[in-house]
């Protein structure tokens, strides 16, 4: 009926050092987080003080001079838990460097910018939105992606064709549609209605895009495939003749890789049907769209 902290034979646990470059708050709670999961572990006070030793061995040598200590359990039970706020965290990377004070200059602007009379103040406030700093990359991940990359065996450019067009002058990027990882804009041009256009992305060559783009005008089950397409086929279906397309690159983006926090491409993509100036077919939808680049990482994806 009793329970005790385990650990393997011959490990000694390594702690974050004292003086090492992690924000305060993350160094003053390592000895109370360590303390209560002791306890939480120890069915009796004997069992704890037998163990205890060992952790505080630990602390004392990354730097710490707190003890761990029992704490009595509460027999009156588990308290009425608060229903939690939606929290917005700011999280910026700390540095020992750095003697700003990056958390309360933030927390200021929020003040300032969003007072009580501002519509979005029940949004944006002190309440509601927290900072709480994040830790770099220690050194041994530096040093390791600083090795994998000048590792990375060069790419010979120079003999890498850009374009495999049998006519050059019909080259729907003017020499450049094997491009790969791009954001691309389709500029729609007809003389009964005003200029528009469409923004897209794609992870592969672009030319395997745009014949895609071409299958779905010619093929009535893929008339709903993109906003593009809609708009192709309205025109055929209010015989509004047959609008021109003129294909150019806005920016070129590596997709989502595994281990990748986001898709840089798909942001790059939302960016654009935001804050490009342009009339533009895409749909608001579009912006809250998830990224389909990460799928292919799934271990569901993975056949064994």
């Amino acid at each position: 009926g009793t329970y005790k902290p385990y650990h393997k034979p011959n490990d000694s646990p390594m702690y974050i050092n004292v003086n090492s470059n992690h924000p305060p708050s993350i160094i003053k709670q390592l000895p109370k987080s360590i303390n209560k999961r002791i306890n939480e572990l120890s069915s009796n006070k004997d069992i704890f003080e037998s163990s205890a030793k060992f952790y505080d061995d630990a602390l004392k040598t990354s730097g710490y001079t707190e003890r761990l200590s029992f704490i009595e359990r509460n027999s009156a039970g588990r308290s009425r838990r608060n229903r939690s706020r939606k929290i917005i965290w700011f999280n910026p990377p700390y540095s020992v460097s750095v003697k700003s004070n990056i958390a309360r200059s933030f927390l200021n602007l929020i003040g300032k910018h969003f007072p009580k009379s501002h519509r979005l103040h029940k949004i944006f406030n002190r309440n509601n939105i927290k900072v709480s700093y994040s830790c770099m990359p220690d050194f041994a991940s530096q040093i390791k992606s600083h090795n994998a990359k000048i590792s990375k065996p060069a790419v010979d450019t120079e003999n890498i064709s850009s374009c495999n067009c049998r006519r050059k002058d019909l080259c729907p990027l003017q020499g450049n549609c094997l491009v790969k990882s791009v954001v691309y804009r389709a500029r729609i041009t007809n003389e009964n209605k005003p200029e528009t256009n469409y923004v897209g992305l794609t992870e592969n060559q672009f030319k395997g895009r745009e014949r895609e783009h071409n299958n779905s005008f010619n093929n009535i089950k893929k008339e709903k495939s993109t906003e593009l397409s809609k708009y192709m086929w309205n025109e055929k279906k209010n015989n509004e003749g047959r609008s021109k397309i003129a294909w150019s690159i806005i920016q070129q983006v590596p997709a989502y890789r595994n281990g990748d926090s986001g898709c840089r491409l798909c942001l790059a993509e939302k960016y654009h049907v935001i804050f490009q100036p342009f009339r533009k077919l895409n749909t608001r939808n579009e912006i809250v769209s998830k990224c389909r680049h990460e799928n292919k990482f799934y271990l569901s994806n993975v056949s064994i």
